[in-house]
């Protein structure tokens, strides 16, 4: 009687214990982590003028987990994402980002979503300008050692205009 009793109430309270939801961010941590990811982007979009491809990918996660998907419908993981940014960068010769607005919503397991929207104005190699007026990227960031990294990217835009 005792062994069942034991087995009941370690299964009720492990039950208990898997049943329990990550919780979500305190409106204080909600506004730090809207502080520290908008940082984390601000230095994307940085390198992304400086059209510094490794040091463009800091900010995201080191890890083959990691979804990108281009403009262009395709979609890669981080050394494919680097390496399609490095060819379009050498197609370059200035490239300036301008936000318009970005937006946050806050999931459980520290799990935050940043939909973001700017304008690109792009300068080619052959002296070509072009502008896009709207570029909405959804970031999805997670805090992986202390720090917001990029675990999925979708970027979104219509075709550049002269």
């Amino acid at each position: 009687m005792k062994t069942i009793t034991f087995i009941t109430l370690a299964l009720f309270f492990f039950s208990l214990c898997a049943g329990q939801k990550p919780s979500l961010m305190t409106p204080l941590d909600q506004e730090t982590a809207k502080k520290e990811i908008r940082e984390a982007v601000r230095v994307i979009f940085q390198n992304l003028e400086k059209m510094d491809a490794e040091a463009l990918f800091q900010s995201y996660s080191n890890s083959s987990d990691l979804i990108f998907f281009t403009t262009d419908g395709s979609m890669t993981g981080l050394l494919e994402a680097k390496n399609h940014h490095a060819a379009w960068f050498n197609s370059l010769s200035s490239l300036k980002v301008t936000i318009i607005t970005d937006d946050f919503r806050f999931l459980p397991g520290n799990i935050v979503i940043c939909s973001w929207l700017g304008k690109f104005e792009m300068t080619l190699g052959s002296g070509e300008q072009l502008k896009i007026n709207k570029f909405g990227i959804t970031f999805i960031f997670s805090k992986i050692d202390n720090q917001w990294k990029v675990i999925y990217q979708h970027s979104s835009a219509l075709p550049p205009v002269q």
